[in-house]
């Protein structure tokens, strides 16, 4: 019941008040083709091409009336009503339950098909107003409300007194506009003088971080910074940027000052991490340089990131993960303990190998369930001493003095047992072939170049990892001779070389 009584008293009030309505001009707008284009125009019951009037009025719920001719139209727009009617339509009647009624109001120019024309309705509770100022383009608020930027076309008020306020950075601008009911049925001109009030303004320069968007009267008036003119007073700006809540900070202007305001960046959007891992104290780097604790949840901005976990005596991994607003993103990572006596491998070296006649060694194997299968080839560098050689008759007759080093080519078989984390042995049993290669010392006779001998051996080689994928090795080790060829034992018989014996090696090898 209050609220129809309420509108029952409006609607009195406004009866009360009104002139009714009434036509303050009425024109055809030569440039407008808004009625001639594709999308606006409109065609009658004929087919032929509606004109267009631009009714420009406070208000809406108005009824029309073409009399015969009809009414082939209406949109509503911002500021106006758009009204179709046939082409050479004579007269117009409007109603509306509230303003009354204006009958039969024959167009003062002829109408035409496809032309646009505008009308200037007066409701008869005010007059039209068209604002300007002295200093072009200034801001223009009436009571209030913001109008926009000088001149202010046709702005509708009603009788009464009307406060009006412009500025334009330094200038400013207060004035009254009084609307009587003398006031003849026209556009009333009101023109707002403007003063320079730069005594009362002050220098603004506003920063805020991640180059976040500034916003002030709901526009975007910088990214990152902004500087400019403001007068004395109380301000808000408000931060905005994608991803993010945006975040508003207030601040006072002092006139004649230098105002420096660091203002709030936006609240970036977030969303949880949680991981678990096993191990659980590891260390994680997010993005490779900030260091995360992964036993608590980790609250991020949204967006990808790359997360390194390490643990000392683990194999490191690299994951990647979005992050989105207000969800959480689990995982579950099993860091692999790093095997440095490994059950599988293959690795492949060098060594010393220390013996009678000692050289340097090539090896490569592989290990399958523990099980070392390993081949080497030794280079020998040490030369034994001078063997004489005599003629095979009388052996008196000199024939030359020839010294030997000794090259083997070998293959193992052994287990593999871990000791500890970084030490292992793996006994092993092989089989060599010696072949010795001769130089002459004096006389021209090379005799047992080439000789050769087999043997089998037994071995322990005893290995320690200090990285990952290095290991050090050293491996005694004790041959014995199978076979000999004639040369060998001939060789054998005239000096102190012999198949087989005690050696032992040392070196490194990389093993994956």
């Amino acid at each position: 019941m209050k609220k129809l009584l309420l509108i029952a008293m409006i609607v009195m009030s406004q009866s009360i008040l009104a002139d009714g309505i009434s036509v303050i001009s009425f024109k055809l707008l030569e440039t407008d083709l808004t009625a001639n284009t594709r999308g606006t125009e409109r065609r009658d019951q004929n087919g032929d091409k509606a004109a267009l009037i631009k009714i420009v009025t406070p208000e809406r719920g108005f009824r029309y009336d073409g009399g015969s001719l009809g009414i082939v139209g209406t949109e509503e727009k911002t500021g106006e009503i758009w009204l179709y009617v046939p082409p050479r339509a004579q007269k117009l009647t409007i109603s509306h339950q509230v303003f009354g009624v204006m009958r039969d109001y024959y167009y003062p120019t002829s109408i035409q098909g496809g032309r646009t024309y505008e009308m200037l309705l007066d409701i008869g509770t005010g007059r039209y107003v068209t604002i300007t100022t002295s200093q072009a383009k200034s801001d223009v608020t009436l009571d209030g409300e913001y109008l926009g930027k000088s001149p202010i076309y046709n702005k509708y008020l009603t009788y009464g007194r009307h406060a009006v306020f412009a500025q334009n950075d330094i200038y400013e601008g207060n004035d009254t506009i009084i609307v009587a009911t003398t006031d003849a049925k026209e556009t009333k001109m009101a023109n707002i003088e403007m003063q320079n009030m730069s005594d009362h303004f002050g220098e603004v320069y506003i920063s805020v971080e991640n180059n976040a968007e500034i916003w002030f009267n709901g526009q975007q008036v910088g990214t990152g910074k902004w500087f400019t003119q403001l007068r004395e007073g109380s301000y808000t700006i408000e931060t905005r940027k994608s991803d993010c809540d945006p975040m508003r900070t207030n601040f006072r202007v002092e006139p004649k000052r230098y105002n420096q305001i660091t203002a709030y960046p936006p609240s970036p959007h977030t969303g949880i991490l949680n991981i678990f891992t096993r191990p659980r104290n590891v260390t994680a780097l997010l993005n490779g340089m900030e260091r995360i604790d992964l036993t608590q949840i980790a609250v991020l901005p949204v967006g990808t990131y790359q997360l390194d976990i390490s643990k000392h005596g683990y194999i490191g991994t690299t994951n990647e993960y979005t992050i989105k607003h207000n969800i959480t993103t689990t995982d579950t990572i099993n860091l692999e303990k790093i095997e440095y006596i490994k059950h599988f491998a293959f690795y492949f070296g060098a060594g010393f190998n220390y013996r009678q006649m000692y050289g340097v060694s090539a090896m490569a194997g592989c290990i399958l369930w523990n099980i070392d299968l390993q081949a080497s080839y030794t280079l020998g560098l040490g030369s034994s001493d001078p063997v004489r050689w005599y003629t095979a008759d009388d052996n008196v007759a000199y024939m030359s003095s020839i010294t030997y080093k000794r090259s083997t080519f070998a293959a193992k078989l052994g287990y593999q047992i871990r000791l500890t984390e970084r030490l292992g042995i793996t006994p092993q049993v092989g089989y060599h072939i010696e072949q010795l290669t001769g130089t002459v010392i004096d006389g021209t006779n090379l005799y047992g170049d080439k000789a050769s001998a087999s043997c089998v051996s037994a071995s322990a080689k005893f290995i320690y990892a200090p990285l990952r994928h290095f290991q050090l090795f050293i491996a005694p080790e004790f041959s014995l001779g199978l076979t000999k060829d004639d040369e060998f034992n001939r060789i054998d018989a005239a000096s102190d070389i012999a198949a087989g014996g005690f050696m032992i090696s040392a070196g490194a090898f990389l093993s994956f």
